[in-house]
């Protein structure tokens, strides 16, 4: 859906307890889309240490219907969580962090995904050159927002952290057919009919 070449280095920004950051971008009008999961590029990232070796991080949606948010402070936080993915060391890799239940990116919507931790620290890799979020379905408006000062406040980011949002358009839920019904309406017209016929004979 929306996302940038997970090809990195080894710069990036440092999430913990007091710095997050955010990625916003606007869908499109028409589809709604499920999300599947979220890739980031993290390194740094270990769930089998203890301290600031056992990370947890906290990864949050917020969605703005108004589309007029600069940041997450101007949206709301929405019900949705993720599975902890594991990492037995700090080498660099692709981590998939997968939804707990299932979750809807409305069409013509302003989300912003949010990278934080609860404890622990990690870093956010960027893209090594430099890649710019793309999208095959139309998604603009995407930008990076930085805080460190916990979320309250947030500026500007200009370097492209590495991440890849999967989702699937919604399918409209299609007409249940009751085939027993078909048959009943079916049969209640054939007794019809036989019964209009029969009273045409005894007049005759």
């Amino acid at each position: 859906m929306v996302g940038n070449n997970t090809t990195t280095g080894t710069g990036g920004q440092t999430i913990n307890t007091s710095a997050q950051k955010a990625v916003g971008f606007t869908l499109p009008t028409g589809s709604d889309y499920t999300l599947d999961n979220i890739v980031l590029r993290l390194f740094s990232y270990r769930t089998n240490g203890t301290g600031n070796d056992n990370d947890f991080p906290l990864l949050q949606i917020y969605a703005d219907s108004a589309k007029t948010s600069t940041n997450p402070i101007g949206a709301t936080p929405q019900s949705v969580s993720f599975g902890r993915p594991t990492s037995l060391s700090d080498a660099i890799a692709a981590r998939t962090f997968t939804p707990t239940s299932t979750f809807t990116f409305l069409a013509d919507t302003r989300y912003w995904l949010l990278v934080d931790v609860t404890s622990g620290n990690f870093v956010w890799a960027d893209t090594f050159p430099s890649a710019a979020p793309t999208s095959d379905i139309g998604v603009t408006n995407i930008a990076y927002r930085i805080s460190f000062d916990n979320g309250v406040t947030y500026t500007t980011d200009g370097f492209n952290s590495g991440f890849v949002i999967n989702a699937t358009a919604a399918t409209p839920v299609p007409f249940d057919f009751d085939p027993s019904l078909g048959v009943a309406v079916l049969g209640g017209g054939w007794l019809l009919r036989k019964h209009l016929k029969k009273k045409k004979s005894t007049k005759d």
